[in-house]
């Protein structure tokens, strides 16, 4: 390191410390009274766990989750001027024009949707119901002075047993370490109207980015559509059935009378993702006419693949088989059952070999839900297969060293 740099590095620190030192010091959630040297330290309250890198996280009220910094460990810098909040989420109809200062805590409001942040330079103060914040989403950047920090997208979805969204997801990106924000989020149990807690699931993606999903019940009984189940029979049963009029893809489907909608006939087959190996339709309804076409989805590459999670089945008067899905952005349609035009995006039974296909490599993990990162594996890497698990909708592969990866085709290929 070159002793300009390093005089660079002191000179920031200092500043900072000076700030802070200027500052009331930061102390728990529970006790107000007692203040420490340190100038964002914290005394964990009751209900909150102190980590081993010096971050104490808990939830308040059900469903207000935080987690604290140690001091200078990252650096806030904001945009523009921004509203203050307290620390239940209530605007103060106060402002603070942009400045930088000591990260102290990060908190979400899962009721809200909606994550804020306090630093040292914000309004520094012992007691945090006095405290005052920023929503993180006026931070310009997080820059962590500690190599265990890392700047991460954390997802929070919200949706009922049987996948579907139900409410708003949020995004916002947050510094994380080897603690992790998540685990303070599973102890949470956020509302939905109309719906009742029932469960919460940490998932990471193969970008290694978390992503938190609360799962509710419905309080009242749904009958569902009439045209559509979602039941327990193989999958197998949905995927073999022949097609003669070609399903999405032909002249004559686009032809196909609305009446046949009343008459359709339900299906009862377990909820699997499927992804488009050909040229396939999005439709309205069970019947592929033009006007009831959605978008088209072209063939694409392997690993450009458009997949979809079927969340219905139905077949039409003449008994060809429909996919009722949800597509990645979220939208609902119907498209082909037929497997010359979409197949599993998920290996369902044990290739011996793999390669990586994936242009960014994949992750290898000690737990089949994918977390506990054990290492990343470059695109083109071989790796041997022992084994295939289900885990929901999705299947993971188990190395012969005994960690998992994904098992999805477009991201590894069977060799």
């Amino acid at each position: 390191m070159s002793r300009k740099y390093f005089n660079t590095v002191l000179l920031l620190s200092t500043t900072l410390l000076t700030g802070l030192a200027l500052s009331y010091p930061l102390t728990s959630h529970a006790d107000t009274s007692t203040q420490t040297s340190s100038a964002v330290a914290t005394t964990a309250s009751a209900s909150s766990t102190t980590t081993s890198n010096g971050n104490t996280y808990g939830v308040d009220d059900d469903n207000i989750v935080w987690i604290t910094y140690p001091s200078t460990h990252v650096l806030t810098t904001y945009t523009g001027t921004g509203t203050y909040y307290n620390a239940d989420g209530s605007d103060t109809n106060k402002t603070v024009s942009g400045t930088s200062g000591a990260l102290g805590e990060v908190r979400i409001n899962l009721n809200q949707r909606t994550a804020y942040i306090w630093d040292s330079m914000l309004d520094a103060t012992s007691n945090t119901s006095d405290r005052k914040y920023r929503k993180i989403t006026s931070v310009s950047s997080f820059t962590p002075f500690s190599s265990v920090y890392t700047i991460k997208p954390l997802t929070i979805n919200f949706v009922d047993t049987d996948g579907q969204s139900i409410d708003h997801s949020m995004t916002f990106d947050f510094p994380d370490n080897s603690d992790k924000l998540e685990n303070a989020l599973l102890d949470a149990t956020p509302t939905v109207d109309g719906y009742t807690f029932s469960s919460a699931a940490v998932t990471t993606g193969s970008d290694d980015n978390p992503a938190v999903t609360y799962t509710f019940t419905k309080n009242t009984s749904d009958s569902g559509s009439g045209n559509e189940s979602s039941g327990s029979e193989s999958s197998s049963s949905a995927t073999s059935s022949t097609d003669s009029d070609n399903l999405s893809d032909s002249s004559s489907a686009d032809s196909t009378s609305d009446s046949t909608t009343s008459t359709a006939t339900k299906v009862s087959v377990s909820k699997i993702s499927v992804y488009a190996t050909r040229k396939i339709g999005l439709y309205k309804t069970v019947n592929f006419t033009k006007n009831n076409r959605i978008r088209w989805y072209q063939k694409q590459p392997r690993t450009k693949r458009p997949t979809f999670t079927v969340i219905g089945y139905v077949r039409t008067k003449a008994g060809t088989l429909r996919y009722k899905v949800k597509t990645t952005s979220g939208q609902t349609g119907y498209i082909t059952a037929n497997t010359d035009y979409v197949g599993y995006t998920y290996y369902q039974t044990t290739p011996k070999k793999v390669t990586v296909i994936n242009a960014k490599g994949i992750n290898a993990y000690r737990k089949v839900n994918l977390t506990s990162k054990a290492r990343h594996y470059r695109k083109g890497t071989v790796l041997k297969v022992k084994a295939v698990k289900q885990h929901g909708i999705t299947t993971r592969l188990i190395l012969t060293n005994g960690t998992y990866i994904t098992a999805n085709k477009t991201m590894v290929l069977k060799k």
